[in-house]
């Protein structure tokens, strides 16, 4: 019974309102625009601002603000989140076009770049911030405040996905688990939508119940393994097959079970090297049992897997750092800042290896270079910083 009202509500719902939900700002845009041009390598400060002038429907200048947000730190995964919900703002009725397969020529490339930039994020954090999501899509049609009987049925069926959007997690979760356990027979379950289960998995992973989220994500596995094709899910589960594993690997990563992460994550890297975040967490692991050896190699193929990426290289300088293999560092985080020199970590982990290694005027150097471009809230690390250029005099 449950299955049919939520494919009927799916078939007969009305167009939504031509409206999104704005983002909260604690101040002001120009309050936003005087931080992010004093803090000019805060990725967060770009990030904000971005926001503002979201709410304020200047996308060109969102779309800049983003670009440099993830320029910065490009494991900013709530950058790349907002940059593939961007197009769907500026056009909300792109929501119907892909459900009807009927997206303009002109959007197609822009779609396409929309979902890759959705995986990315997934890919750095499964758990990333789905707050952007609601600034997206179009406001709650009128049409479900029209009575009483419908507010209530857009609350059981589709407030859930509201509180996931706003994140209201626990909220979500329960909304999603009332689905679940109201279904009265087991085949009832099992015919549910998978993005019920999709969703109360995401929402129980957010309130640290990761037991429930790992069941619901061992399930969306085992039925993508049964299945042949999964185009006609993705406009509601954005995430391929191969993708649930490694979500378990970051589930059970979290949740301390650590050799089932590391079988998930090595699982998902035989169906796709490319998953370079897999590497990456591979190495948290390594480092965690104190087996640098296994740290290093992770680091140096998460390097191999995307090699456009700076930040993984700042990762590989610190795990040889925190080694003891100065000199590998020194080599590898001067690669670091040569290729991304506005984030400012790079300078500062090489100065305290060049430090170790006694190379004074190149640690002043890069010491220097910190201070002048860290961020305001990086207060200790630029004091630390203060502290070692004293030394060095």
């Amino acid at each position: 019974m449950v299955l049919r009202v939520l494919i009927l509500l799916f078939i007969i719902v009305p167009s939504p309102a031509p409206l999104a939900a704005q983002f909260r700002l604690p101040v002001q845009l120009g309050e936003l625009e005087q931080v992010a041009s004093r803090d000019s390598n805060d990725a967060a400060a770009h990030f904000n601002l971005a926001l503002g002038y979201w709410n304020a429907k200047r996308w060109e200048a969102v779309e800049h603000e983003l670009r440099l947000a993830v320029t910065i730190e490009p494991q900013f995964a709530e950058g790349w989140l907002a940059l593939s919900r961007l197009p769907f703002a500026r056009r909300l009725g792109l929501w119907d076009d892909i459900a009807e397969r009927r997206v303009p020529a002109d959007l197609r490339q822009s779609v396409d770049e929309a979902y890759r930039l959705y995986q990315r994020a997934l890919l750095i954090n499964p758990l990333v911030d789905l707050r952007t999501e609601a600034a997206a899509r179009p406001a709650r049609s009128t049409y479900w405040m029209a009575s009483e009987w419908l507010e209530t049925l857009y609350d059981r069926f589709f407030g859930g996905f509201d509180d996931i959007e706003t994140g209201n997690y626990a909220a979500a979760y329960n909304r999603f688990d009332r689905l679940v356990q109201e279904a009265p027979t087991r085949g009832d379950r099992e015919a549910l939508p998978e993005f019920v289960y999709y969703f109360r998995g995401l929402a129980a992973a957010h309130i640290n119940r990761y037991d429930e989220a790992i069941a619901d994500f061992e399930r969306l596995l085992a039925k993508a393994d049964e299945r042949q094709s999964r185009d006609s899910l993705l406009y509601f589960i954005p995430v391929e097959t191969n993708e649930y594993r490694y979500i378990l690997g970051v589930l059970n990563h979290r949740a301390g079970h650590l050799s089932e992460a590391e079988r998930y994550y090595r699982t998902a890297l035989e169906n796709d090297i490319g998953l370079y975040m897999a590497h990456a967490r591979l190495a948290t692991i390594a480092e965690s049992k104190g087996d640098w050896p296994t740290a290093a190699s992770e680091r140096r193929a998460a390097v191999n897997a995307n090699p456009d990426d700076p930040s993984l290289l700042l990762d590989l300088g610190r795990t040889l750092s925190a080694w003891g293999d100065f000199r590998a560092a020194d080599e590898v985080l001067t690669q670091a800042v040569a290729a991304n020199p506005r984030d400012s970590r790079g300078w500062y982990y090489l100065g305290i290896v060049q430090q170790q290694l006694n190379k004074k005027e190149e640690a002043r150097a890069a010491f220097g270079r910190f201070v002048a471009l860290a961020p305001s809230r990086y207060v200790r690390q630029v004091e630390d910083a203060k502290q070692r250029l004293a030394a060095l005099r």
